[in-house]
């Protein structure tokens, strides 16, 4: 944190791989179209599984008469529903992180991986990278969100700056960052709901 000529916040990082996994992953978490898709691919799949499954059951068992040795029979099917109701979470994860290592890896990034320099003020956000300069005011700015150590000064509804907590000598001077940007963002657009 290089404080401040007047109300100006700055500080100097670079953006990693890392960082961007975080942000995706915080984004897919907290987006409530991504977060129904989420859902929806979470327990749709075992519902229909069970569904299946209990078919075969009550099918099976119209032969034989015995449901609980038809049950029994049947559990190693049966078991697969709440298997991936427990590894979906991880093995999403996981996809989220290689799909975007994938992306990332699809160019150079020059401007994206170059150092970035934010300035925090009254009047909006700004980042200065080798390639050029981005101020955002704001008005412009949907919410300031925190996750994994990094700060996310959403400029739109899928896009943010992201500000890792290692750019900062310590904890307090990230605290202190991002209540900042708070703070200037509830001035300028009123309390969150």
């Amino acid at each position: 944190l290089r404080l401040m000529q007047s109300d100006d916040m700055t500080a100097e990082y670079e953006i990693t791989k890392d960082d961007l996994i975080a942000f995706n992953l915080y984004h897919n978490r907290h987006s409530p179209t991504a977060r129904r898709q989420y859902l929806r691919s979470w327990f749709y799949f075992p519902f229909i599984w069970l569904l299946i499954c209990i078919g075969i059951w009550y099918l099976a068992d119209k032969e034989r008469g015995a449901p609980l040795q038809t049950f029994l029979d049947l559990l190693p099917l049966f078991s697969g529903v709440p298997l991936y109701l427990l590894f979906f979470p991880w093995g999403y994860r996981r996809k989220l992180r290689k799909i975007v290592d994938g992306m990332v890896s699809e160019g150079q990034n020059r401007g994206l991986f170059s150092r970035h320099h934010i300035t925090l003020s009254p009047e909006g956000v700004t980042v200065i990278t080798a390639d050029g300069q981005v101020s955002t005011t704001w008005r412009a700015v949907e919410r300031v969100a925190v996750a994994d150590g990094r700060a996310f000064i959403y400029t739109s509804a899928m896009a943010a700056v992201i500000v890792p907590g290692r750019a900062f000598a310590g904890p307090t001077e990230f605290e202190d960052f991002v209540s900042t940007a708070r703070e200037h963002h509830e001035k300028a657009v009123g309390p969150a709901n």
